[in-house]
C-alpha cells in the first residue's frame, strides 16, 4: 500500500498532465480523495491503466495486454481497462505465494 501512497503523491504533482486517452472532463483527484468519495457510496474506485501500471512499475500498454490475455484482474469499461486496487494487491500476493521455492534444493545422484 506504500506504492499507492507514492502514486497519490505523484498524481498531486502532475494534476494538469492528464493524457488524452483518459477522460478529459473529469478533474484528476488524488487516489485518497477518489477512494473516500467512492467509499461513501459503497463502491471501490477503479484505477486507470496508467495508475495501475505505476503501482506495478510496468508500462501501461504491457498491463493492458496482460489484462486482455486474462493474466491480471481487470475490467473493460468501454474501450478503457480499469483495475481494483484490492484485486491487484490480492493478485500480487497470490503470485508471491506461487513463486516461493526453497533456496537450496536437495539432489541425489
Amino acid at each position: 500500500m506504500a506504492q499507492i501512497v507514492a502514486l497519490e503523491e505523484r498524481q498531486a504533482a502532475t494534476v494538469g498532465n492528464q493524457s488524452a486517452t483518459e477522460s478529459p472532463t473529469l478533474p484528476l483527484l488524488s487516489l485518497k480523495e477518489r477512494q473516500t468519495s467512492g467509499a461513501s457510496l459503497g463502491i471501490e474506485v477503479l484505477l486507470t491503466s496508467r495508475e495501475a501500471s505505476e503501482v506495478l512499475k510496468i508500462h501501461p500498454k504491457v498491463l493492458e495486454r496482460m489484462a486482455k490475455r486474462g493474466e491480471v484482474p481487470a475490467l473493460k469499461v468501454g474501450k478503457f481497462w480499469r483495475y481494483r486496487a484490492t484485486a491487484l494487491d490480492a493478485w500480487i500476493n497470490s503470485r508471491l505465494q506461487l513463486s516461493r521455492q526453497p533456496c537450496r534444493m536437495d539432489t541425489s545422484f
